[in-house]
């Protein structure tokens, strides 16, 4: 329910592809059930078979009830490749590996992730350089710092793309530009828990591919591609002065960049001969847009809110008028409201 109700969210945000980093497994199938929802929906989705580890008594972060052994994950990430992944052009459902951070698993898991990756084909996720502390216990653990280890694990390829990246030094970022590696970029996110925030102009400078995240409701309680890409424009702004950012360089991130963190900037992002039927369609109330005459991407991006009116997903619309059309949607809240109140109110 929870992810059925997520990518409703998303669509409603005026999102039409997106990957979530799903790395508690309290019981089998849950992949499964993600996978089940967007195909339910229509919605394109790349999912990502997580995994945690290294538990707090092994030297780790999480505790052991939410950790798995080695074989589990690596059974169950050649099952879902071999049961859901789709190469071909246009595909909706594809599968990626990932396991969470440098806290929660073993050097060997992701050694064996990065092989198991390029023996299938498919692409590497994971956290990276998200806060000081994983300096420390990097250096530490491993006897080195976070992007070292990522590149002595056998991750430092265009296949792989990073959550968050906000504390590499210039030679690192340079090493992952050079070898292609992606950035998922959570404004919200960062902006929330007040850990810093990654250099994305520095970065597009390098040639870092750099897309947007949502991060989900761990750290950020909404769903809106518009939201995250309103708040990068802001960020990169706060960060590096007016002319940082403008609202065409947040577009380009959210759309263009987004795909090649995919690794599908061939037929995602963009609107052109042989790309995928994806499109959005955004409203603007018109008090919202008056004086806005000189650039309608600015305005589009500063003079919101703005919501998705349209949203179509491989020709087929799913959102019309700004409402979601999905048979499913009224079912799917109630479970999901009946399940939340037991959760928060003990009901």
């Amino acid at each position: 329910m929870s992810a059925y109700v997520g990518m409703a969210e998303l669509l409603m945000g005026g999102c039409t592809t997106s990957s979530d980093h799903l790395y508690v497994h309290p019981r089998p199938g849950l992949v499964d059930a993600e996978i089940r929802a967007a195909r339910d929906i229509g919605f394109r989705f790349h999912a990502t078979r997580g995994s945690m580890t290294r538990s707090v008594e092994d030297g780790g972060l999480p505790p052991r009830s939410v950790t798995q052994t080695e074989d589990e994950v690596l059974a169950d990430s050649e099952r879902l490749i071999g049961a859901y992944h789709d190469p071909g052009p246009g595909a909706l459902v594809r599968v990626a590996l990932a396991p969470c951070s440098p806290f929660s698993v073993t050097k060997s898991l992701m050694t064996a992730t990065a092989e198991l990756a390029e023996r299938h084909d498919v692409r590497l996720h994971t956290h990276l350089a998200e806060d000081h502390d994983e300096d420390t216990y990097c250096l530490e653990t491993y006897g080195c710092r976070p992007v070292e280890y990522f590149e002595e694990t056998g991750w430092m390829s265009d296949r792989s793309w990073v959550a968050h990246c906000i504390y590499p030094n210039d030679a690192e970022l340079r090493r992952l530009a050079a070898a292609g590696v992606g950035v998922a970029h959570c404004p919200s996110s960062n902006m929330l828990i007040g850990g810093g925030t990654a250099r994305v102009t520095e970065m597009r400078e390098l040639g870092l591919p750099v897309g947007i995240g949502c991060d989900g409701s761990a750290s950020t309680d909404h769903a809106s591609l518009w939201m995250e890409t309103r708040a990068a424009l802001l960020l990169g702004r706060y960060r590096g002065g007016p002319g940082a950012m403008t609202a065409r360089d947040a577009l380009d991130i959210a759309t263009r960049g987004s795909a090649r963190c995919l690794g599908r900037e061939d037929e995602l992002g963009h609107l052109r001969p042989g790309a995928c039927a994806d499109l959005v369609v955004w409203d603007l109330h018109e008090v919202a847009l008056a004086g806005a005459l000189s650039d309608p991407v600015e305005a589009w991006l500063r003079c919101g809110p703005a919501r998705a009116w349209t949203t179509v997903v491989g020709g087929r619309v799913l959102v019309d008028g700004g409402e979601p059309r999905l048979s499913g949607l009224a079912d799917a809240l109630r479970a999901h409201g009946g399940i939340a109140r037991r959760i928060q109110q003990g009901a």
